[in-house]
């Protein structure tokens, strides 16, 4: 499988900080992510892996482990733009079954903000751009301290 143009070139996202994320964490042995970002912090990218302990009907992954993806995906592109924010709202469109280990590819942006209210929009494609599941999400923003982060003023 081929690795999306947009992705090629982007710098890996180092999450040694949020060692213990549901999906991210240092515990989740079930779930291979990698997350990129790009160097105007506009676009938030994953390689996501999902392995056979994630499946719901035999050798597809279950919905719930796409959506958790989904969420964070989201969640990392508000703050990637200084815009920390929690979930208030997440639909999501399954297009496709997931077959398990396959790698997958998800890009996330900001739509608008609006207030305290962060819109943001996320695609789950393939290498070959075949889109498997698109979200949207009303995210609001919350001070820094909630999500663990000190800003030295």
């Amino acid at each position: 499988m081929k690795i999306p143009d947009e992705f090629q070139n982007l710098k890996p996202y180092d999450m040694s900080l949020y060692s213990y994320s549901f999906v991210s964490g240092k515990q989740q042995n079930y779930i291979d992510v990698q997350y990129y970002c790009d160097e105007n912090l506009l676009k938030f990218y994953v390689r996501v892996l999902f392995h056979v302990e994630t499946q719901g009907a035999p050798g597809i992954v279950h919905g719930g482990a796409i959506a958790s993806v989904m969420d964070e995906a989201m969640g990392g592109v508000a703050f990637l733009n200084h815009l920390p924010a929690v979930t208030a709202s997440l639909t999501l469109n399954y297009h496709k079954p997931l077959p398990v280990e396959t790698a997958m590819y998800i890009t996330t942006s900001i739509e608008k903000t609006e207030g305290k209210r962060v819109y943001i929009v996320g695609k789950m494609f393939d290498g070959d751009g075949v889109l498997f599941a698109d979200s949207k999400g009303i995210f609001v923003k919350v001070p820094h301290e909630r999500i663990g982060l000190q800003i030295n003023k």
